[in-house]
């Protein structure tokens, strides 16, 4: 492939959405709805992509991102209602904003406990602002020599099927481990949108990462897909919001197909992860592609 990463951006969605301009510009924030905000990082190859979802009580940022900018400073710009962190999962571009807000929420799984005792050092969250990565300004509270996650107090523990009540907007966790062991998605049934984290979205899909178990992964896209009824729109964690939902109809059938050796197609490569040196198959779809453990098949 040619050409640089960032030269489709900005993403064909965003021009149909209001920009909300900021004194973050780390971030491009975009309003869905008066209670609907897409925090983007734009600026940084992974384009995390966070959600403020504000209720008539309280509010809720769906994911942490990289950390590089000051989310909390972020979402108080955007909403004056008491909020916590919910996390998907505890992925390095995930938990970078963890540091900033004192109450979180994620799934009680042995991969979130650890990573809220421990946090991720220099050399993890370091993969994130390599030569190539980003393209903004770093923010001027932002030191790239000093780039780190501290250990992060959980102040409220998931259980799958739990309903998160905002005040006239509730979210519903589903449990769907693969890309991790303590990934969830969150299901708005009012609104139709199901926010799906890491396990789909418009890039370069996993279930090879530490954590992460193929066969979980496909075991959980079915789970998706039988709810399908119940949601309108995807709301991944990277790239676009907004996604058509047949497309986890799509992920599951690749998935399965890759999995059963129906899909035959791929390149391979040695993942790049730090400390993490394994040999994966990239398959590659219609909108997104899906990487997995070369010694799924041996």
């Amino acid at each position: 492939m040619s050409g640089n990463w960032w030269d489709i951006l900005p993403r064909k969605v965003y021009s149909k959405l209001e920009k909300v301009e900021t004194s973050q510009p780390w971030y491009s924030v975009y309003k869905i709805h008066d209670w609907l905000y897409a925090l983007l990082e734009d600026g940084q190859y992974d384009e995390a992509l966070m959600y403020l979802v504000i209720g008539e009580e309280r509010a809720t940022v769906i994911d942490g991102g990289t950390g590089i900018g000051r989310l909390d400073k972020l979402v108080e710009e955007l909403t004056d209602k008491p909020y916590f962190l919910l996390l998907t999962h505890t992925h390095n571009d995930h938990i970078g904003g963890c540091k900033d807000v004192n109450e979180i929420y994620l799934y009680d799984d042995p991969m979130g406990r650890e990573s809220a005792a421990n946090g991720l050092g220099r050399e993890k969250m370091g993969e994130m602002i390599e030569e190539g990565a980003v393209i903004k300004p770093y923010p001027e509270s932002f030191d790239p020599e000093d780039y780190y996650a501290p250990p992060y107090t959980v102040t409220h523990w998931l259980k799958d099927h739990e309903v998160i009540d905002l005040g006239g907007r509730k979210l519903e966790v589903i449990y769907t481990p693969g890309h991790s062991s303590d990934h969830i998605c969150l299901l708005d049934r009012d609104a139709r949108y199901l926010y799906t984290g890491d396990i789909y979205y418009t890039g370069g899909v996993t279930s090879y990462l530490p954590g992460g178990n193929h066969d979980d992964f496909i075991k959980s896209c079915k789970r998706l897909v039988d709810l399908m009824p119940e949601y309108d729109w995807l709301m991944p964690a990277h790239n676009e919001p907004l996604v058509e939902p047949d497309q986890m109809r799509e992920m599951y059938d690749a998935a399965k197909g890759i999995m059963d050796g129906t899909i035959k197609d791929y390149t391979s490569r040695r993942s790049v992860a730090t400390n993490y040196d394994t040999k994966i198959r990239r398959y590659h779809f219609s909108r997104f592609s899906l990487s997995v453990r070369e010694s799924l098949f041996n």
